[in-house]
């Protein structure tokens, strides 16, 4: 499942980055529309105007494409470490000092980069706004620089909210409250060994 995620998540990213779909069947054009940006639930182009998200600014395409490759790197640590919790209670050692660290690396893995996701997933959204004239001196953008930022002259323009990442959040916590529960347990178990 780990690898499905982080395959997907390394598609959005080169497509995001691209503007372009990976692979195009019978000879399409490869070309994403604007709206296919992570930041954006609407791009209408005004009639007769031509453009695309592989035509936006490349500033703007990274900060689109940024959340999904800090997801990818996420489930990847986060599987990783995993696998060594569960090799330590395989091994009948679930309260080895390594077992432990790899307890807090997960935890620190999911909390820590899931809000960093979310921070820049919000970054990108202010980044978004201010630069077309939704946030921060509205009125302020002219057309040109607007149609230059976005590659394509649009009538309208819906920004979607930031997104966070609640379920590896959620997972985060959980991840440190079993850490907490290990520990313990190997508190105890010192305290058991000189007992006979």
């Amino acid at each position: 499942m780990s690898t499905l995620i982080i395959l997907t998540d390394l598609a959005t990213t080169i497509t995001t980055v691209t503007g372009r779909f990976i692979l195009t069947f019978g000879g399409g054009s490869s070309a994403l529309p604007l709206s296919s940006l992570p930041l954006l639930q609407q791009a209408d182009l005004q009639k007769g105007s031509h453009g695309t998200l592989a035509d936006a600014a490349l500033s703007l395409r990274l900060v689109g494409a940024a959340p999904s490759l800090i997801h990818a790197v996420i489930v990847l640590a986060a599987t990783i470490f995993l696998l060594f919790v569960l090799r330590g209670i395989r091994a009948a050692t679930p309260f080895d000092r390594s077992v432990l660290r790899n307890w807090r690396r997960l935890s620190l893995t999911l909390l820590g980069g899931g809000a960093l996701q979310g921070l820049v997933a919000t970054a990108g959204w202010i980044y978004l706004g201010s630069r077309i004239g939704l946030l921060f001196g509205s009125g302020g953008v002219s057309d040109q620089d607007e149609h230059h930022f976005l590659g394509g002259n649009y009538t309208a323009i819906g920004l979607s909210g930031p997104t966070w990442p609640m379920s590896i959040l959620v997972a985060g916590i959980v991840a440190l409250a079993l850490a907490a529960a290990f520990r313990q347990g190997a508190l105890l178990e010192e305290q058991a060994e000189g007992i006979v």
